[in-house]
């Protein structure tokens, strides 16, 4: 997912950017202007950390690039390889607020994921075009030096791109991809909240391009990847807390971008896992016994007969036992499930 949903005065993620996080659910988000104001300070690591441990889990990791007043930053359900964290400079002073960040991930399987999270020049006008340009090649020069040849690698953020001409695009096309375009439901491709520039993209390497799948969301399926905008995409029930006012929120200059790839991998250190027999001990706290040390994700449907079950957690724990606290219960009758792995 490309994220660029800070609003406010500050530039932060704040309740609507949070909302739509925690409503799509994405496993890696390319983070952009990565900052977060909540009762442990303002952009202190104990702030960062609860942000992301609030609204993805306990278990995701980031990387927050340090020094800039709109830092980018990448966020993973997967851990990173060990000093497989950076930034590289842009080499555009009149951009000295945020760099280029990326992240080498440690996926299931034999293959690592390189993401880099890019926030490009802004504005509209000749000069302003030539330097995107410019910012593109040197994304380009510094991947080709710092990334294995065919590597899988995903370039996503907030790009400023006024049209599908400009240099910068045309450079990222070289070792890119940008087909499929994804749409909102009504079709539309734009992610400024104008709705009338396609700012925001997620690139992954023409090596990446044979796993790409549909976005599939409870109610509708997205087949080249889903541009999101609370106040045209329906049921919101579908994306539980998001509100219809989130994407437009004060501030809210962007809407997010998801691009879903299928992964496969054998397991070669399998366990066995009975299946968890479910008990609700209050409204919303869900308890059952399981296999410790091992992750659940925790599914709801209002439709037993729903093959599309939605994520809405996971669960750790040290012992055998689990529980799985619902924040938004709402007033709808649901299923629930866990599933392993």
């Amino acid at each position: 997912m490309a994220s660029n949903l800070s609003s406010g005065s500050y530039q932060r993620y704040e309740t609507a950017g949070l909302n739509i996080l925690k409503g799509l659910q994405p496993d890696i988000v390319a983070m952009q202007e990565f900052n977060c104001s909540n009762s442990f300070g303002i952009n202190t690591t104990a702030a960062l950390s609860n942000m992301v441990a609030t609204t993805f889990g306990t278990n995701f990791v980031y990387f927050r690039e340090t020094g800039y007043s709109i830092p980018n930053g990448i966020i993973s359900r997967y851990p990173f390889v060990t000093n497989g964290t950076g930034s590289w400079v842009d080499s555009d002073t009149g951009v000295n607020d945020r760099g280029f960040a990326w992240a080498q991930i440690d996926l299931p399987g034999t293959n690592d994921l390189y993401v880099v999270s890019v926030h490009l020049k802004a504005s509209s006008g000749t000069a302003n075009e030539d330097r995107r340009t410019a910012e593109a090649a040197e994304v380009k020069t510094l991947i080709q030096a710092n990334f294995p040849t065919g590597a899988w690698i995903i370039v996503a953020g907030d790009m400023n791109l006024y049209s599908e001409t400009e240099g910068a695009i045309t450079t990222l096309e070289t070792f890119l991809s940008d087909s499929p375009v994804p749409v909102d439901q009504n079709g539309d491709p734009d992610t400024n909240a104008g709705r009338s520039s396609r700012y925001d993209r997620v690139l992954p390497s023409f090596s990446m391009t044979n796993l790409l799948v549909p976005v599939v969301m409870p109610s509708r399926t997205y087949t080249n990847g889903l541009v999101f905008d609370s106040r045209v995409y329906t049921p919101l029930t579908d994306v539980p807390p998001v509100l219809s006012t989130d994407s437009g929120a004060s501030g809210m200059q962007h809407m997010g971008v998801v691009k879903d790839f299928k992964i496969t991998f054998t397991i070669t250190n399998e366990v066995t896992v009975p299946a968890p027999y479910l008990v609700m001990a209050s409204t919303n706290v869900i308890s059952w016994q399981g296999v410790s040390n091992a992750t659940y994700s925790v599914q709801a449907s209002t439709n037993l007969g729903n093959t599309n079950w939605l994520t809405i957690g996971t669960a750790t724990s040290t012992s055998t036992n689990f529980s799985y606290t619902n924040a938004s219960p709402g007033a709808v009758q649901r299923f629930f499930r866990v599933t392993y792995p």
